[in-house]
């Protein structure tokens, strides 16, 4: 692709070829805007209030004519216009206004009081940015994980412990103890792993990640930390897989009840993370893949973009839709007459 993409919006220029793989709605879909107007395409296909405050960060210098173009710009560099209305657009013009109370080249954590009052609402107003957390370059360096990392880190333990309960209970021989199984048995313990692991997705997701901190700033920062910055900025990718040692601390804790009140812990906990490992993938991939429509991966892809960008309280499942079924927060997709594309 060339290196601009240029669109019009409201009289202003921006450069959005940075965003095209990352556009929720495909690159495909863009293609015929490239130097054009898109206020009535993004009016038309419904997109949200994220979707219009994201746009500031691809403003380009250069005021353009379109005669089909009404409005006025925020003294903050908002872009309101007049089929924006019904989109709330003071509501926008809010939202410019706390974007403005933070320092973007500063670390964001210590200034996360200028916006407590109003976290839920800064923090679900998408930006296409990458931010600083802290001011200690070796903290800051904590938090970047490159998702190759998962599974160097997760593979060799899987493997490790996969490996290891076989030869200890079914490929024993004459070492077998009482607790030998078939390989039945092994592949049951594996799969209640697995499906326990689903469950904790989405509970963690739906009870933890969106929890409401309130007004507490400790809780805000917690919050914050955890997943509200992935939320803030979606296509982050350096901040959109768990970092392994934090992981580690956490399945530890999560293996405690394993082993009080199941048997076979360590076999159902191969299974658990297998499932975490396959999570992980899947979250870096739906934000940053390619999947071919009729895939589940495309499928997947454009539920959780809903979940980003729609339905931030709906669509916890990021491997699976089974829960959001079952606990009723399970989101309809609208079916598309044509298909979305992420590269060229």
């Amino acid at each position: 692709m060339d290196k601009d993409f240029p669109i019009l919006f409201n009289g202003q220029k921006y450069n959005i070829n940075n965003f095209l793989r990352d556009h929720p709605g495909g690159v495909n879909t863009l293609k015929k805007y490239k130097g054009k107007s898109i206020l009535q395409a993004m009016d038309s296909f419904g997109h949200s209030t994220s979707a219009y405050h994201m746009l500031n960060d691809f403003k380009i210098h250069g005021d353009f004519n379109d005669a089909n173009l009404t409005g006025k710009v925020s003294a903050n560099g908002r872009v309101i216009t007049n089929e924006e209305t019904h989109k709330s657009a003071k509501e926008i013009a809010f939202l410019e206004e706390l974007e403005a109370r933070l320092d973007w080249s500063k670390p964001l954590l210590s200034q996360l009081h200028l916006i407590a009052p109003h976290y839920e609402l800064w923090v679900n107003s998408a930006v296409y940015r990458r931010c600083r957390l802290f001011a200690s370059p070796l903290l800051e360096s904590m938090t970047f994980t490159p998702w190759y990392l998962v599974p160097i880190f997760w593979i060799p333990v899987i493997l490790y412990l996969g490996i290891s309960q076989f030869l200890q209970h079914v490929a024993c021989g004459e070492l077998c103890t009482n607790e030998s199984m078939s390989l039945l048995q092994f592949g049951g313990h594996l799969v209640f792993g697995l499906v326990a692991w689903t469950i904790l997705e989405y509970s963690l997701h739906r009870w933890v990640f969106h929890l409401d901190p309130g007004s507490s700033l400790k809780m805000i920062t917690v919050h914050f930390l955890i997943h509200g910055l992935h939320h803030k900025m979606p296509f982050d990718g350096l901040r959109q897989v768990f970092p392994p040692i934090p992981a580690l601390v956490l399945a530890s804790v999560i293996y405690v009840p394993f082993w009080l009140i199941t048997a076979h812990p360590l076999i159902k906990m191969a299974g658990g993370l297998t499932g975490y490992l396959a999570y992980d993938m899947i979250h870096y991939y739906v934000h940053h893949g390619s999947p071919c429509d009729g895939s589940y991966l495309y499928t997947m892809k454009r539920y959780h973009s809903n979940h980003h960008f729609v339905n931030h309280d709906k669509a916890f499942g990021i491997s699976s839709k089974i829960w959001d079924h079952i606990f009723k927060t399970y989101v309809h997709i609208r079916k598309l007459g044509f298909s979305l594309h992420w590269s060229s």
